[in-house]
């Protein structure tokens, strides 16, 4: 029988939850805008490919080198930082990364050598290594297990819809004013971006959750500290991994390729190819958005994790990588345009994806590291594909062939990623034999 007491107590608790929701949307809001910026940053380089090539006279090898020097501390960076986050507020790591971003911008908006560019794409990277995982990890911090696919998709969401605003904005500039002043205006967004989370980013207190956990919702100090080779060395994982990585090797093509692709060898103006390049960004935030809202609902109605993320992940690589080996050789338009922008977008789907799984796996106060492991090991990707992808175009008979190469690599890649990634991804099985997960499965698929 429920006393007044009890009643005033449960209503408080309630009103109490609403609030915590709230601020936790915001929170979003502002990550979500977080990683606007880290993909516009990341991005400016290849939208400004042919003039800096042609400032700095640049072979295809040297463009690839510099845009592949984003990554050389990427993954190390990743890895170390999300050991930090195990102890450090990840509001004060975001803030930090942030004016590192900020920073690194400034160089640009003078005369500049291969050298500075290199240097500054490389302290860029090692900032913007982190960025990810411990956005996911703060977002994380408000939300339990079953309602993290919506706002995991929505950081992604921003990522696409940093280079799908940006884009076309940054190329005009580029045009009218020259390259640098696009530096120039992503450091002024990034440092509006700090004061903005220095004032209302707050950390979250959600430890984990009662589909998790077999009792009642256990605190983060009850869970298990578990070797980090059972995370990382699991069915699970590895299958994870494999997708991510042939996802991001498609990225990072996307980002240092795709606008120069254009121009170069399906004959676009610059402004015509910035608004092309922008289509698989926003196709990746509609791939986004309905994955978080559809894996939420498979969730809720008992539709099992293999199913909603790991099969479900695997199939949308698969079939970006189908659509990137036919997409070059198919003839010029609509279709093709279409085509290209699913190679580059579905997928992507795999990193929200693989966020959620890793942090079903992974003990609470393990999974800041967990998840920038993660990144980091999928980032390496990041560092190879661009330079070889160079390397192929300046040895093969000519652009178009050497393009087409490259992105047939990348396409027979993706396939293999997700078809293994479908039959390795079983996060309820790799959570139990962590002792994660105590109950039985309720899985209607």
């Amino acid at each position: 029988m429920n006393t007044p007491a009890a009643q005033i107590d449960a209503i408080s608790a309630r009103a109490a939850s609403r609030g915590t929701s709230r601020r936790g949307w915001v929170v979003i809001a502002l990550l979500v805008a977080f990683m606007l910026i880290n993909f516009a940053d990341k991005a400016v380089l290849g939208l400004a490919a042919k003039p800096i090539m042609h400032d700095l006279g640049l072979s295809p090898a040297s463009y690839g080198l510099l845009s592949s020097g984003f990554y050389f501390l990427f993954s190390i960076s990743a890895i170390l930082v999300g050991f930090v986050t195990n102890r450090v507020q990840t509001k004060w790591v975001l803030l930090v990364l942030a004016v590192i971003w900020a920073l690194t911008q400034a160089p640009m908006i003078g005369t500049v050598g291969f050298g500075v560019l290199l240097a500054s794409r490389i302290v860029l990277g090692a900032a913007e290594g982190p960025a990810n995982p411990v956005a996911m990890h703060a977002a994380h911090k408000w939300f339990p297990n079953e309602k993290r696919g919506l706002p995991t998709a929505l950081l992604n969401v921003g990522a696409g819809l940093g280079v799908a605003v940006a884009a076309p904005l940054l190329t005009k500039i580029i045009v009218t004013y020259g390259w640098h002043w696009a530096f120039l205006v992503l450091f002024v967004i990034g440092m509006v971006w700090v004061l903005l989370w220095a004032v209302f980013g707050k950390e979250g207190t959600v430890a984990g959750s009662a589909s998790i956990h077999a009792s009642s919702a256990q605190s983060e100090v009850d869970e298990p500290a578990l070797p980090y080779r059972r995370i990382l060395l699991n069915r699970t994982w590895l299958g994870g991994f494999l997708a991510g990585f042939a996802a991001y090797w498609a990225l990072s093509l996307l980002v240092a390729w795709v606008p120069a692709y254009l121009q170069t060898s399906l004959h676009y103006s610059a402004v015509t190819a910035s608004a092309l390049v922008a289509l698989p960004w926003v196709a990746s935030v509609v791939f986004n958005v309905c994955q978080g809202a559809l894996t939420d609902w498979l969730m809720r109605r008992g539709v099992s994790s293999r199913m909603s993320r790991g099969v479900l992940g695997g199939v949308a690589v698969m079939i970006s990588g189908l659509a990137m080996v036919v997409f070059p050789f198919m003839p010029g338009g609509a279709l093709q345009i279409a085509l290209l922008t699913i190679a580059f977008s579905l997928g992507g789907i795999v990193f929200a994806i693989g966020m959620t799984v890793n942090a079903e796996i992974s003990p609470t106060r393990q999974r800041g590291a967990v998840l920038s492991i993660t990144v980091g090991i999928v980032t390496t990707a990041g560092l190879i594909a661009p330079y070889v992808t160079g390397l192929i175009i300046e040895s093969a008979a000519d652009p178009t062939t050497g393009y087409a190469m490259a992105f047939a690599i990348t396409g027979v890649l993706s396939i293999v990623g997700g078809a293994l990634a479908t039959i390795f991804v079983q996060p309820e099985r790799t959570a139990r034999r962590l002792g994660l997960r105590a109950e039985e499965p309720t899985a209607r698929a």
